[in-house]
């Protein structure tokens, strides 16, 4: 520091004792007043958290028990109303006799993969205890056709919510609505259901209150998945008709238990009577019970003491301090399934905080110190050294071209005059260096815009070639179907005129015959050289065939004229499919068989389509484009295929049409080769295409996208799998 006084180097030694004790006394205050402030503050934290998590948590459940005290009233007001006449027929056309001495809503003999479990509930009424057929009364009849409507109207509208809803009654009728999972149609034929928790925890023994009644958590083997059911009983009078029942997922509670948590905490869940719902580290125990694995069972003392505290708490929402495991424990209970939602907060997340604070404390009580004694020490070199230090300083940034730095001026002496020199020095040239880099600014925006107009020069002009080849093959088209239409035509109408002049002659011939049934022998021997019998019975085939193959010429003839149509300046209304035809037929030459590959095959599946505004031209264009592609793809993937490969794998091409949300869809697919994963992409992008030199342009697909995005509203996407093929969808508004 350039002391060497005796004395200041005492007096810095005293004040830096002094000052380090008073850093030392106050990090110590401020860890114990910081551990004491943030255990308040946690706590206060936690009943937020605890109550919140255990009110979302909660909604479920509570959700559950509303839609069945829902569906109970309704069943009961059903119950009473007048009993259908044809309630016998009507019960057996649901339930049919199976051999296994039940009733399904299904028949046996047929596969189950073809029940409608989107609309219809499965129902099965299955045997009794000692495994004979249930009676059938007129009353169980009228109570499981309530209960297969309902069911099937309630269970549908709440399975977004909710896996399935069911009805079980007494005497073993089960009427299920699960999407997807048709449970009583594959549950075995032995099977009791009033035997089972899900019926007997509600059952007048179990549950004399007929309050709401919840499962245990268990595996439920038909689709491999954690739940537990909400059970309510059904009564009608002091007559128990059964029981109406939820199955809830629990995999996004589990998960969110296990993992939507404060950081360093863990959460848990169980039973009121111990057993283990959810706990981070014992879940494949958990399985492997059942959701059996209670706590008392466990030689885990620490998570007993925390079920001791918990069951002991006064509240039911509650944070609860446990000095012996030092941490704190809040809890809530889940209204429904009399769960308990746990949170453990080790209290050393508090410690590590309020020695952050101390340590904080400590550090900047410490710089602080340092600094005060560089201070004094700078005093005695302040008039000097510290200016010109800044004078270097300022003069290395100002080669470096940071003007920014402006010096004292305000000095008195030569120092402030050297300081305002360099000051005036430097604005002359930060303003010279923001002169230029203005000018450098204006050139690259000028630049930029020049290549973005060369770029919308380029595809312009690309555009341009496209749809001047277009228009030109059009026109192309067009004449030729109008001058092979006009002896079309002609030969059409003459052929008719044929006919009835033949026919006339025929006629005419066959009253010489009559009349005159003795020719001489000159006629007789013309008439045998000209084989006269067959000519008088082939010569109508003949007209025939050539009236056929006039009318197949000028079938090409209109499919030409559609194809090559010019567009209007506004839209027209087409049929989409005539157009798709078209194209199709100018391709046909493509399609057949060469050296190289088989025919192609085009399958067209089309549906109902109304006509649309469109412009048919640019649309045939599109077509066009999609399908020459397409066999393009297919032609380059089977020439690495061998016989036996192609012969297993025959290319074809599939067109399929059909009207979705009021939007039509024209779908394009071909199994060749694909496209890979990296270029699908890339596919629509101007002037990028994957075929060799010469063979492509990158325009095809380009033009095609902005033809129905900007043209028609529309929207075009793709489908590829390698080596499975290729799928393009185009959508348009009605």
């Amino acid at each position: 520091m350039g002391i060497r006084s005796p004395l200041s180097r005492k007096t810095l030694a005293r004040i830096t004792l002094r000052v380090a004790g008073v850093v030392l006394l106050s990090a110590g205050f401020s860890y114990l007043y910081a551990v004491s402030a943030l255990q308040a503050q946690a706590k206060q934290e936690l009943q937020k958290y605890i109550t919140e998590r255990g009110q979302r948590e909660s909604s479920r459940f509570q959700l559950a028990q509303s839609n069945l005290a829902l569906l109970q009233q309704r069943f009961l007001i059903e119950l009473k109303q007048p009993v259908s006449p044809n309630l016998d027929i009507e019960f057996n056309q649901v339930f049919l006799p199976w051999n296994d001495r039940t009733l399904r809503n299904f028949p046996q003999k047929r596969s189950i993969q073809g029940f409608d479990t989107l609309r219809y509930p499965t129902a099965s009424v299955g045997r009794t205890e000692q495994g004979g057929k249930t009676p059938i009364t007129a009353e169980l009849q009228h109570r499981a056709m309530t209960a297969y409507k309902l069911v099937g109207s309630y269970g549908a509208a709440w399975t977004k919510q909710f896996a399935d809803l069911y009805y079980v009654s007494p005497e073993n009728v089960n009427i299920n609505y699960w999407r997807g999972i048709p449970l009583a149609l594959t549950s075995p034929s032995e099977l009791y259901q009033p035997k089972e928790e899900y019926f007997y925890v509600a059952d007048p023994v179990h549950n004399p209150s007929r309050s709401n009644a919840w499962t245990g958590v268990y595996l439920d083997p038909s689709v491999n998945i954690w739940m537990v059911s909400a059970i309510l009983p059904v009564y009608q009078g002091d007559r128990f008709l059964g029981i109406l029942g939820h199955d809830i997922v629990l995999t996004d509670l589990l998960e969110k238990t296990l993992n939507d948590r404060q950081l360093g905490t863990t959460n848990m869940l169980f039973r009121a009577d111990g057993r283990l719902v959810a706990h981070p580290d014992r879940m494949k125990e958990i399985q492997a019970a059942q959701g059996q694995l209670a706590i008392e069972r466990i030689a885990d003392p620490h998570l007993q003491r925390i079920f001791q505290q918990v069951k002991n708490a006064p509240e039911v929402t509650h944070v609860i301090d446990n000095s012996q495991d030092h941490e704190f424990i809040a809890v809530t209970q889940l209204k429904g399934p009399d769960w308990y939602f746990v949170t453990i907060y080790p209290k050393s997340l508090l410690a590590g905080s309020a020695w952050t604070t101390a340590q904080f404390v400590l550090v900047s009580g410490l710089s602080a110190l340092i600094i005060e004694i560089f201070l004094i020490a700078a005093v005695l070199r302040q008039q000097i050294a510290t200016p010109l230090q800044q004078l270097t300083e300022a003069s290395q940034q100002w080669a470096s071209g940071n003007f920014e730095i402006q010096l004292d001026a305000s000095r008195p002496d030569e120092l402030g005059d050297l300081a305002g020199a360099f000051n005036s020095m430097a604005s002359q040239l930060k303003t010279s260096f923001d002169q230029l880099e203005n000018v450098n600014a204006a050139l690259a925006d000028r630049v930029a815009e020049l290549q973005k107009t060369v770029c919308m020069l380029h595809q312009t002009q690309a555009q341009v070639v496209q749809s001047e080849k277009m228009s030109a093959l059009g026109n192309l088209v067009a004449g030729i179907a109008h001058e092979i239409n006009n002896p079309l035509s002609f030969l059409n109408g003459s052929i008719k005129h044929a006919q009835d002049y033949i026919q006339d002659l025929l006629n005419h011939l066959g009253l010489y015959q009559k009349h005159y049934p003795i020719a001489g022998a000159v006629i007789q021997n013309h008439a045998e050289d000209i084989d006269l019998e067959f000519l008088i019975e082939d010569l109508p085939k003949l007209l025939g065939s050539m009236t056929g193959a006039t009318d197949r010429l000028k079938g090409i003839s209109l499919s030409l004229r559609n194809f090559s149509r010019a567009d209007a300046e506004y839209k027209v209304s087409a049929n989409l499919q005539e157009g798709l035809d078209s194209t199709l037929l100018i391709l046909k030459y493509r399609l057949q068989a060469h050296d190289h590959r088989p025919e192609i095959k085009v399958l067209r599946d089309y549906g109902e389509l109304p006509p649309i505004a469109c412009f048919p031209g640019q649309l045939n264009q599109v077509f066009m484009n999609i399908l020459a592609n397409a066999i393009d793809a297919l032609e380059e993937s089977h020439q690495t295929l061998s016989l036996t490969e192609v012969q297993s794998h025959p290319p074809q091409i599939k067109i399929r049409t059909r009207v979705k949300d009021n939007r039509v869809q024209i779908i394009i697919a071909d199994n060749g080769a694909g496209i890979p994963e990296d270029l699908k992409e890339r596919i629509f992008d101007h002037l990028f295409t994957t075929k060799d030199v010469g063979k492509g342009t990158g325009l095809g697909l380009a033009i095609a996208q902005q033809i129905i995005v900007e043209k028609h509203s529309g929207a075009i996407g793709v489908t590829s799998e390698v080596s499975k093929g290729t799928e393009f969808i185009i959508e348009l508004p009605v």
